[in-house]
C-alpha cells in the first residue's frame, strides 16, 4: 500500500514545488515586488544584459517544470499521445534554447565561490547534454525509446534539482548551517540526489532484473 501511493505522494511534492516557486517567483520579480534577490546580487544586478538573462531564465524554469508534468504519466501517454508530443517539444525547447544558456551564463554570477559557480555551471551543461540526448534518440533513424526514456528521466531529475534545493535548503537552515555551507552543499547534494533517483528508476523500470524477464516470459 505504502509503495503505492508514494509514486503519487512524489508527484505531488513536485507539483506543490512548482506553484511555490512560481508564487515565490511572481512575489519577487513581478513589477514592484520584492526584488530580494537581486538586492543581494549587488553590482551584477545594475547590468541590462544580467537582468534580462535572470528573468528569461525564470519564465523558462517555469515553462520547464510544467512542462514536465505530464511526461511521465503512461495513462496520459496512452490516451493522449498528442498531450506528450507536444508538452515534450515545449520542455525540449525551454531547456535547450532558454534554460540552459541563461542559466550557463546566469552560473558564473552565482553566489557560493568557486564550488558555487561550478555547481550551477555543471547543472547548465548536464541539463543541455541529457536533453538533447533524449531529443536525439528519438530523431527518425534512431527510435530509440528506451534510450530517450532514460535521457530524459535524468533531464527531468536535473530540472527537479531546484525543487530538492530549496528543501535541502530549508532542511540546513532549520538545522543551523551557516548560509554558505548550506548553499554550496545543498546545491550539490540536489544534483547527486536527484541523478542517483533517476539512475535507480533508470535501472529499476528500463534494465529489470533477470529473475524479473524470466518470471514475464511464457
Amino acid at each position: 500500500m505504502i509503495l503505492r501511493i508514494l509514486p503519487w505522494l512524489g508527484w505531488l511534492a513536485y507539483f506543490a514545488g512548482c506553484v511555490l516557486i512560481l508564487d515565490n517567483s511572481i512575489a519577487d520579480y513581478r513589477p514592484g515586488g520584492t526584488g530580494f534577490f537581486i538586492a543581494e546580487k549587488g553590482e551584477v544586478a545594475t547590468d541590462p544584459v544580467w537582468r534580462f538573462s535572470l528573468h528569461l531564465h525564470i519564465v523558462a524554469g517555469l515553462v520547464c517544470l510544467f512542462s514536465a508534468l505530464p511526461q511521465f504519466s503512461q495513462r496520459l501517454l496512452t490516451r493522449f499521445p498528442g498531450l506528450h508530443r507536444r508538452a515534450g517539444r515545449i520542455y525540449v525547447l525551454s531547456v535547450l534554447v532558454l534554460l540552459c544558456p541563461t542559466g550557463f551564463h546566469l552560473g558564473w554570477h552565482a553566489k557560493g565561490g568557486f564550488l558555487g559557480k561550478a555547481g550551477f555551471l555543471t547543472l547548465a551543461v548536464a541539463s543541455f547534454h541529457t536533453t538533447l540526448a533524449a531529443w536525439r534518440a528519438v530523431m527518425p533513424g534512431q527510435r530509440d525509446i528506451r534510450a530517450h526514456k532514460a535521457w530524459m528521466t535524468r533531464s527531468f531529475a536535473l530540472a527537479a534539482s531546484a525543487i530538492s534545493f530549496r528543501i535541502f535548503h530549508l532542511i540546513g537552515y532549520a538545522a543551523g548551517l551557516d548560509e554558505q555551507t548550506n548553499y554550496v552543499g545543498c546545491l550539490w547534494l540536489s544534483l547527486f540526489a536527484n541523478l542517483g533517483v533517476a539512475e535507480w528508476i533508470i535501472h529499476r523500470r528500463l534494465h529489470p532484473h533477470p529473475s524479473i524477464q524470466l518470471q514475464t516470459e511464457p
